[in-house]
């Protein structure tokens, strides 16, 4: 499901997706779907890597030929993070772009921006990130909004929790795993899957629901409390309009989470 937003509340998304996963999931053995083993196939491929499915497990071997053995309870566990990471991803390529527009070097200005933003450091981010939303998406109300957004995630990490520099290929890895509350020495590959599920369209899509790529998963049914069903309303940036009609329709354990727009955008300029 596409999103109007052009891009998400970042700290709103990890809040609900921490609810969510606390409240929702059981543990328990899980056994994959063929439509999710293909496409997580499909993606293993486009990186010379390859993969042998089990029951309750996975075998990775990579390009190295090193192999990884993988608990399919991961994937599972990796799915409540998808669109937090998603998200977290367009963010750092909107901000290299807006990088390039203010013709600063990447690295040197996210290092030096993490340390310190004076207010008329942060206005010209501003205006810089403002002109570029107005050149991808002409009019559209959220640009006031999405251009405060990328500067806390530039000069604000523990807005969206994050510890290593955004220019870093691994800066996703803490937010998400702590967010799980797991460690990475023993469950880092789970950080992999979030990132397959974050820039594969398909496997995007497949992971939304649990049970949409696993077989008969246990879930636990329960009635979200004001502070959740609010944090979803945040990150799928729900009207005041729809929050009344969302109070008054059926519960649903899995709610859909939505692509945003740019995201969404990301995700097609990769073919």
């Amino acid at each position: 499901m596409s999103n109007t937003q052009i891009l998400k509340d970042l700290k709103a998304v990890l809040t609900y997706a921490k609810q969510r996963f606390l409240n929702e999931f059981v543990t328990q053995e899980i056994v994959l779907n063929d439509s999710f083993k293909f496409a997580y196939q499909r993606y293993l491929a486009s990186k010379g890597c390859s993969v042998e499915y089990f029951t309750h497990t996975s075998i990775i071997t990579t390009k190295a030929g090193k192999k990884i053995y993988v608990a399919n309870q991961w994937f599972a566990i990796a799915s409540y993070m998808v669109d937090f990471c998603t998200e977290l991803l367009t963010y750092k390529y909107f901000l290299i772009k807006i990088c390039g527009l203010m013709h600063v070097n990447v690295e040197t200005y996210i290092k030096q921006k993490k340390e310190t933003l004076n207010p008329i450091e942060g206005q010209r981010f501003v205006t810089v990130a403002k002109k570029f939303l107005q050149n991808e998406f002409p009019q559209n109300p959220d640009i006031e909004k999405v251009s405060q957004y990328l500067l806390n995630f530039v000069s604000n990490y523990s807005w969206w929790s994050g510890n290593k520099t955004i220019d870093r290929a691994d800066f996703f890895v803490s937010p998400v795993l702590n967010a799980l509350n797991i460690v990475n020495v023993s469950h880092g590959y789970v950080a992999d899957i979030i990132f397959a599920f974050s820039t594969d369209i398909r496997l995007r899509k497949l992971v939304e629901n649990l049970d949409s790529f696993a077989i008969n998963p246990r879930i636990n049914k329960y009635t979200p409390d004001d502070v959740e069903t609010k944090l979803y309303q945040l990150a799928e940036g729900r009207s005041k309009i729809q929050m009344v009609c969302d109070s008054h329709a059926e519960y649903r354990p899995s709610p859909t989470i939505s692509i945003s727009a740019a995201s969404l955008n990301r995700f097609r300029s990769k073919g």
